[in-house]
């Protein structure tokens, strides 16, 4: 099976510094009255099931041919583990247990995935972890598969293990018939590709001529202000996560006429601003986001662009780095939706090979940065998914900090919460669990500036659960 060209990407990118494999955390309540064996029916009921694409697909690199995937049989046992975690069994101890599990690398000559199973955790709760690779998913990949797995019915008894596959990848895997002649095919191929390098060529011609012209709204490669402690840091990475009621999140765009997208955005930049002053590292110009977006594209594998956004300034008060931040990201999206699918695929291999060239090069610590945060907005989910009657709590990427940045943000929601998780390295964000309070706060300081109807506001704060799971909660792992 043909390797695109984004997903070989990220093996370009790959290193000790630049990891391009992440987890995703899912964390599950057995329904009422279940028996004390529920959850190790469930993961001996998943251990029988098949192994389909892309979990039964390793890359295969050589010297005279183009990358591929092949397709190879694949042992459970060395992909699949199972660990209890020890009393009390906390959500603290899940993450910490978590955060050990993803940090091994992948190896090259197995198809590119680990799964873990924990068990004994409070109240009869259990968890599993999916590790992967970018060169095969993204974050729409990732949410597929979510919502391909759990069904939505707390009724459904049907266990089906993650990696069966996607629908995606085992559509691209079944033989295709014959289409167009070798001749037919080449030209298309040189079409698109002419097209592409167009389209990326007027955007950053486009750029070009607003520097001139002294309006450009896209900020300069390694251009973001140095917010860096220390320049070569600690690899220990540090996971934190806020929660937002999702009726909330939507009152505020309603009110101040944004997308939940932009209000995010603005509640991050605030947030990690407020931070860094607080650890004497305030920055003078706007920050710097590398922004991912997922592309409306049928397909297997990566199917994302990116841009690089100027955030809010640095005096701006709430409403006024919301305007400002809506500006920016329209401009991006605005680049990238001009463009054609394999030309947004190239604009983003553009921007990250940029950002994280000088890691690449291992001369990160000696450069100025590109962006100073990743903000992503995969996908979200409308209504709760169960596993056999066990209810999804929620979920969290464990992902290590990569392209340049040091700080990772992703945000989505779930049934009637927004998620917000934070990823990072020790040396830059040693109080991860602070900056989760702080987007809170930040939150609730749009909220009041914005006048969204109090009414509104107290309305959306009742919780089905104590207010314990709104807590912010961080844990740190070794790299």
């Amino acid at each position: 099976m043909k390797m695109s060209l984004l997903d070989l990407s990220w093996f370009l990118l790959e290193s000790e510094a630049i990891p391009v494999h992440g987890g995703f955390l899912y964390v599950f309540s057995p329904p009422a009255g279940a028996k004390p064996n529920f959850a190790d029916r469930i993961f001996t009921a998943m251990s029988k099931r098949p192994v389909g694409a892309p979990f039964n697909l390793r890359p295969k690199f050589a010297i005279n041919a183009m990358p591929q995937w092949e397709k190879v049989e694949v042992a459970l046992s060395n992909h699949v583990f199972r660990e209890r975690l020890p009393s009390p069994g906390t959500q603290r101890q899940l993450f910490a247990a978590a955060a050990k599990a993803v940090n091994p690398p992948l190896p090259l000559s197995a198809p590119l995935w680990r799964f873990h199973w924990f068990d004994g955790l409070e109240g009869g709760r259990f968890a599993f972890l999916i590790t992967v690779h970018h060169s095969q998913w993204d974050g729409i990949g990732m949410f597929r598969l979510m919502g391909e797995t759990l069904p939505d019915s707390p009724k459904s008894r049907t266990i089906r293990a993650p990696w069966e596959g996607v629908s995606t990848w085992q559509r691209r895997d079944v033989p295709k018939e014959a289409g167009p002649g070798a001749l037919r095919k080449t030209t298309n191929l040189l079409t698109e590709a002419v097209r592409a390098v167009v389209d990326v060529s007027k955007a950053f011609t486009s750029h070009g001529t607003g520097l001139v012209a002294g309006s450009a709204r896209r900020p300069m490669p390694f251009g973001a202000p140095e917010v860096r402690a220390e320049r070569r840091g600690s690899s220990e990475r540090t996971y934190g996560m806020s929660r937002l009621p999702l009726a909330r999140v939507k009152a505020l765009a309603k009110a101040t006429e944004s997308s939940v997208n932009d209000v995010m955005t603005t509640v991050i930049d605030s947030a990690y601003r407020a931070y860094l002053a607080e650890r004497g590292l305030a920055a003078d110009k706007p920050l710097v986001a590398l922004v991912p977006v997922a592309l409306k594209v049928p397909g297997a594998g990566n199917q994302i662009s990116g841009f690089v956004a100027k955030l809010g300034e640095p005096s701006s008060p709430p409403l006024a780095r919301l305007a400002e931040i809506k500006k920016s990201m329209a401009t991006g999206k605005g680049d990238i939706g001009r463009m054609s699918a394999t030309g947004a695929k190239l604009f983003a291999m553009i921007n990250m090979g940029v950002a994280a060239g000088p890691d690449l090069l291992r001369i990160g610590e000696r450069m100025p940065v590109t962006a100073n945060l990743l903000i992503s907005n995969p996908y979200g989910i409308p209504k709760p998914l169960y596993l056999n009657g066990g209810r999804l709590d929620y979920f969290m990427p464990l992902v290590g900090p990569s392209l340049g940045v040091r700080v990772a943000v992703g945000f989505m929601s779930y049934a009637d919460e927004t998620y917000v998780a934070l990823i990072s390295t020790r040396s830059a964000v040693p109080g991860i669990d602070r900056l989760a309070r702080l987007v809170e706060r930040s939150f609730r300081e749009l909220e009041r500036a914005s006048r969204v109807p109090a009414a509104e506001r107290r309305a959306s704060r009742v919780r089905k659960k104590p207010t314990r799971r709104s807590r912010a909660t961080a844990t740190r792992a070794h790299a």
